[in-house]
């Protein structure tokens, strides 16, 4: 299975506010679209969602900026892979209809893999990831 390049961001963008300590939780979207060199507009789209799921709380004006939404060490890796991936089946059946669709072991075989993906990754929290030395240093060359 290939991640898309919108949870790669989603990913990428939590792990940096994961790391961040109290003493500066925020950072603008521009910000961490130039930290990670990906387009503003790919990164509001990112943050878009990921507030609509209160993931990350925004904040305007003056003094804000993202943060997370709850405490790193409550988010799972799975749990936002859910949200960020918009395909959840791994073949589809139903585009260009297969003749075995109704009884196909192959789609159940799939279907089961993506769930023991999705539940391997669940054992995973931001906290967890966002231990990297390279992400610390990236966050104290940002500040």
């Amino acid at each position: 299975m290939q991640l898309t390049r919108f949870s790669d961001i989603s990913l990428r963008l939590l792990l940096y506010l994961a790391c961040r300590d109290a003493a500066s939780p925020t950072v603008t979207a521009r910000a961490t679209a130039d930290i990670f060199a990906v387009p503003y507009t790919h990164m509001v789209k990112v943050v878009h969602l990921l507030g609509q799921h209160r993931i990350i709380l925004t904040t305007k004006g003056k003094g804000g900026g993202l943060r997370l939404g709850r405490p790193a060490s409550e988010i799972r890796v799975g749990d936002i892979l859910r949200i960020t991936e918009p395909n959840k089946a791994v073949i589809d059946c139903f585009t260009q209809p297969c003749p075995l669709r109704f009884d196909c072991l192959l789609k159940y075989a799939l279907d089961d893999a993506l769930e023991a993906f999705y539940q391997h990754l669940d054992k995973f929290t931001l906290s967890d990831l966002a231990k990297m030395s390279a992400l610390k240093t990236l966050v104290q060359l940002s500040a």
